[in-house]
């Protein structure tokens, strides 16, 4: 770590379960919002597009309220230790609702979301994150003092638009690199396919 780098504890720089209270300043409750269940949330996946629109009155109460530009993380098992996070955004009225084992991270203007989403993406946060479960088993859930107390680096903004961008580009690279190898495990497959059809039609040459 830089040494112009200061490390600050996560609540310090960012709103955990920002009240949704604020948002009735500027929705009615026939107003749409997006909504997301677990499901949507991806694994080790920055992006994720909710798949539902509600009205707002039928979401208000239950359902764990979050805005674009919030990072989300999964809290029970085994969403938490597969690694379900996102950013939230494109949400509809710029507003979202979903799953209560949701935690909602708001970062402060200290904090890119992008940067807390690569933090918070490491297997030592999550392999920590488990070791401190609570609840029965198959229910089990991080503690919201876990994600809390963490304690995140935080350089200049300036440096963590580099990094951001530096992470953005490698992690593009790998996805590229994922495709190029699923396209080719899947020629080798079908040309596999092939070779059984043919030799059990005609026999061996």
């Amino acid at each position: 770590m830089k040494s112009d780098w200061s490390t600050v504890a996560l609540k310090t720089v960012c709103e955990f379960k920002p009240p949704k209270a604020q948002i009735k300043k500027n929705l009615r409750d026939t107003d749409e919002v997006s909504f997301a269940p677990m499901s949507d949330l991806g694994v080790l996946r920055m992006d994720f597009v909710p798949s539902e629109v509600r009205q707002l009155k039928s979401v208000y109460k239950g359902y764990t309220y979050f805005a674009d530009g919030d990072v989300l993380c999964a809290k029970i098992t085994p969403c938490f230790e597969n690694g379900k996070m996102g950013i939230a955004s494109g949400l509809k009225n710029g507003v979202g609702f979903g799953s209560s084992e949701f935690v909602v991270m708001r970062p402060s203007p200290k904090l890119l979301p992008h940067f807390l989403f690569y933090f918070l993406l490491r297997d030592e946060i999550r392999n920590a994150g488990a070791r401190v479960m609570t609840g029965a088993v198959g229910h089990r859930r991080v503690p919201k003092e876990y994600f809390e107390d963490l304690q995140i680096p935080l350089p200049p903004l300036t440096e963590q638009v580099k990094i951001v961008a530096a992470l953005d580009d490698a992690f593009a690279s790998t996805r590229r690199a994922k495709a190029l190898f699923e396209s080719n495990l899947n020629e080798l497959s079908e040309l596999q396919q092939s070779l059984i059809q043919n030799t059990l039609a005609g026999g061996p040459s």
